[in-house]
């Protein structure tokens, strides 16, 4: 999501391209976790919480033991514990496709959008 509102990121287009797609509502429900640096995450939360299209999931504290698990068990992979938990929701909400450039997606079984399937 970070590429999407940053217009540097190497990723910028094929990011916001999807994003788009998502606004049009061609990828289906839309689901999010709070990550990315300061200023782009004001942006996109403004959009977010403008939106119809995104639907916030929360961390219980199931999920979160669950996460913490997992990232422990991880520990010969260099996947963030935002990434682990961005997963954990995925699998639990049975969310096969991640709008996501980096590999620790792939790592965790998922099929990322742009760079795994095409938009």
């Amino acid at each position: 999501m970070y590429a999407a509102f940053d217009e540097d990121d190497v990723n910028h287009e094929k990011a916001d391209a999807v994003f788009d797609g998502m606004a049009a509502g061609g990828y289906g429900p839309v689901f999010n976790v709070d990550q990315i640096g300061h200023t782009a995450a004001v942006d996109a939360l403004s959009t977010v919480r403008q939106s119809q299209t995104f639907n916030i999931l929360p961390v219980g504290k199931e999920t979160f033991e669950t996460v913490c698990e997992e990232f422990e068990r991880y520990d010969d992979q260099p996947i963030s514990f935002i990434d682990q938990t961005s997963a954990v929701l995925a699998r639990e909400h049975e969310i096969k496709h991640m709008f996501a450039i980096d590999s620790d997606f792939r790592t965790l079984g998922f099929e990322r959008v742009p760079v795994d399937r095409e938009i």
